[in-house]
Parts: C-alpha cells; sequence; structure tokens
C-alpha cells in the first residue's frame, strides 16, 4: 500500500475548516499536548470531516505514531480504529527486518547515540496492548494485544550492545502483560522467557517481572525460578492479586507454594534467593486516580504520584521515549513526563526551558526517580522525590545537570561534563 497524502487544496481546507474552530497547531505543539486536549483537537478535525487526511498524513510521522499510540486508551473509539487501521497498513506495506534493530533504530541513529540510548533504556515494552487491560491501568495498556517487537530484532540489540543494557537493567514490560510475548521465529515460538534469557546471557542481569497471569501454573513456576546469580541485588517477582476475592488470592497463594516447592527442591545451590512477591489489597489498593481515571476520579482520590518509578528512556513496538517521574496533574495524568524522541542535538539547556522541549532532543540519564526517598501514607508518592528534582539529560558533545520543578521547568542547568569522559569513568567503574 501507498501511503496517501493530502494536496494542497485539501491541506487548506482543513487549515479553513479547523481555525473556524481552533487555531491550527504546529507539529511540535501537538507532541506537546496532553491527552485529553490532544482528544480534543481530533474531534475538533473530525468535526470539520477532515481527520482520515489529517491522521494520513500525521502518521507519516515516526513521533506522531509514537504520540498516538502511547495515549491510544485516551481516544474516542472512532479515533482509535482509525489510528490502528493506518499503522496496520503502513507496517503492512513497510514490514521490519530480521537483521535490524527494532524500530529500525540503525537508520535513524549512529552506532555512538545507539551506545547512549541503550545505557540509558530502563524499560522495554514487548508488545503492544495487553490481554488483561486492567481498567485502572495506572500506564493505560490498551485492551487486546496487536503488536510486538520481533524477537531476532531483540537478539541482534542485546547481543551488540548487552553492555549498555547492563545499565539500566530494563524492566521487558510497561503498559503490557509480559506473558503475552509470543514472536515466530520460522518455525520456532518464541516467548518471554526466551527473551528473559537474551537479558541474562547478553547483559548480565535477571530482570524484574510483574504479572497478573494469576492462573497459569508453568507461568508461576517460571517467575518463581531464578537461574544464575548476578552481582547486586535479587530479581523481584510480583504477582498482582488486586481486587481479588479471599477465595480466589487463597487460590493463587496455593499456585505460589507449589512453585516455591518445586524451585526449593530443583533450585542450584548458588542461585540467589527466589524472590516472588505477592501484592494484596491489604498492602495497596487498586488506585483509581491516574491514567485514564484521573479524569474522573482525581479529584476525589487525592493521589498526587502515578506507579512510574524511573526516569530514562522507554521502548515499545510503536516508539521510543523519554520519560521523567512528575506528580500526577491535567498536563501529566501518568506521574510522567514522557516523549517520543525525534533525535540527539547539540542543544543548549537553560533555566526556563521546558523539560517537554528539550526531551525530544536529548536522552534522560536512567536514574531511579526517587532515590530510595521513602514517605509514609500515600501509596506511591515516594516515587516521586522532591523537588526540585535533579535530572541528568545527554546531547552529543556534553551532559547537563538540571533542576526541574513539579510542571516539569528547568530551574537550573549545569553543564557538567563531556560524554566521552563520562563513558570512559563509567566502563572504569
Amino acid at each position: 500500500m501507498t501511503p496517501t497524502h493530502r494536496t494542497e487544496t485539501s491541506f487548506q481546507e482543513m487549515q479553513k475548516a479547523v481555525e473556524q474552530k481552533k487555531e491550527p497547531l504546529s507539529r511540535e505543539a501537538i507532541l506537546k499536548l496532553p491527552p485529553a486536549e490532544l482528544v480534543e483537537y481530533l474531534t475538533t478535525i473530525s468535526e470539520a470531516g477532515l481527520l482520515d487526511s489529517f491522521l494520513e498524513s500525521l502518521l507519516e510521522d515516526e513521533a506522531m505514531v509514537a504520540q498516538l499510540s502511547y495515549w491510544e486508551k485516551w481516544l474516542t473509539q472512532d479515533q482509535r480504529q482509525l489510528v490502528e487501521s493506518i499503522i496496520e497498513a503502513k507496517k503492512e506495506a513497510y514490514p521490519g527486518k530480521s537483521e535490524s534493530l527494532p524500530l529500525n533504530l540503525e537508520k535513524k541513529f549512529t552506532d555512538e547515540e545507539l551506545r547512549l540510548i541503550f545505557s540509558n533504556i530502563v524499560t522495554i515494552q514487548l508488545t503492544f496492548g495487553c490481554s488483561k487491560g486492567c481498567p485502572f491501568c495506572g500506564v493505560d495498556a490498551v485492551k487486546g494485544v496487536r503488536e510486538h517487537i520481533p524477537y531476532a530484532q531483540l537478539a541482534n540489540m542485546f547481543k551488540k550492545y548487552g553492555n549498555e543494557l547492563r545499565k539500566g537493567q530494563p524492566f521487558l514490560y510497561w503498559a503490557s502483560e509480559p506473558s503475552d510475548y509470543a514472536s515466530r521465529e520460522g518455525i520456532e515460538d518464541r516467548t518471554y522467557e526466551d527473551v528473559h534469557q537474551l537479558a541474562m546471557q547478553y547483559a548480565q542481569y535477571d530482570p524484574d517481572i510483574t504479572s497478573f497471569n494469576i492462573f497459569d501454573q508453568k507461568w508461576i513456576d517460571f517467575m518463581a525460578t531464578s537461574r544464575e546469580r548476578f552481582q547486586g541485588r535479587g530479581p523481584e517477582r510480583r504477582l498482582s492479586t488486586y481486587g481479588l476475592k479471599d477465595e480466589t488470592r487463597n487460590r493463587v497463594r496455593g499456585m505460589v507454594e507449589e512453585s516455591f516447592e518445586k524451585a526449593i527442591k530443583h533450585r542450584n545451590p548458588e542461585s540467589p534467593h527466589i524472590n516472588l512477591v505477592e501484592r494484596t489489597p491489604g498492602e495497596l489498593v487498586h488506585l483509581e486516580g491516574m491514567g485514564t481515571s484521573f479524569k474522573t476520579t482525581n479529584e476525589t482520590s487525592g493521589l498526587t504520584a502515578g506507579i512510574t518509578c524511573v526516569d530514562g528512556v522507554l521502548l515499545t513496538p510503536r516508539g521510543i521515549y523519554n520519560l521523567v517521574v512528575v506528580p500526577l496533574s491535567k498536563e501529566y495524568p501518568q506521574g510522567a513526563i514522557i516523549m517520543p524522541i525525534d533525535d540527539i542535538a547539540d542543544i543548549n539547556i537553560k533555566a526556563g526551558d521546558s523539560l517537554k522541549d528539550v526531551m525530544r532532543n536529548t536522552i534522560v540519564e536512567a536514574e531511579n526517580s526517587h532515590e530510595d526517598e521513602y514517605v509514609r501514607g500515600e501509596p506511591f508518592k515516594r516515587y516521586t522525590g522532591s523537588f526540585p528534582k535533579k535530572v541528568f539529560l545527554n546531547t552529543p558533545s556534553a551532559q547537563y545537570q538540571v533542576l526541574i520543578d513539579k510542571d516539569g521547568h528547568v530551574v537550573e542547568s549545569q553543564k557538567i561534563e563531556r560524554l566521552a569522559q563520562h563513558r570512559k569513568e563509567s566502563k572504569n567503574n
């Protein structure tokens, strides 16, 4: 399928129609829209009868694919269906290659830039969509798996950039269920377990797992097993039991105990301690007030923080993003600033800049967002840490240490070192 393009006449018609309702927005302005305002803007264009041609043109832009995909759960049903149909058609026209990296990143970034990116990836979303589709998902997972990162591309990434990925030790899930992952390689089917093995073999870490696949004994057995010892803390394993009745929760607990017994019986004495964590409503209830539920319940929920606990780079089947944890707000209803990465440029970052603007052209340093702070009382608030908050931003030639306020504005900026020296010191450590 050849992507269609708007004619000059149709473009002018769209601009005129939109102007009657609302000022037309630039590409940069659309990328900065909070999700609720993005939906409003698309609705305005839809009311002008021009949404099909507008989205067809808009989704020629990789950053727009990333942006609309990330906030898809916020879109109206008609908008969602149209976005999916356009992206699916483009995917069929330009399929990924097995010898490539995810998203064909090698075509967009140099090897030096890729090493910088992979050094700061903190989470990899293996599938777009989630079989569970929890209604109050804090990161707005859409229900139903539509797409995945091909296993061959993940293998290329871990084999070539394993040393870099070891730094951020990324989770292998985001707005997704880890056990959903499936990728056919010739006659062989690959699953999450195979990707987990790539991380252990080439990046030398055992990824944490959080899952809602609570009735699959084979999957729980896998979660309860740590196969290799690595330097640092042991891996965390979490089964989500939010909202379950006591009878169901007891059934899950029995399956977990069975997995423990198997693991203890068969594990290598040199293996690290098994750390399967079962969350219960008594520990953290399934809270509304973040993600799409922010629209209707945040004022009454009293939440001020989301569940995101890391700053750095996010990789998904639809895009690559910078993310920085901030308090919940209308602009940041997940409690994080999330921006697609356009490129890595030598920009001068100064006080007064919006972090949203500079995140499109820099790489956010992988950091635990709360630096082990503990806040009693409200769940998740510990993830935000205190403000002004320190964030490190990387450009091709320098690293900036900036302080941001709760709204994501830079209040202080310091150019602290050359990246070449920074990388040399990192390797020595």
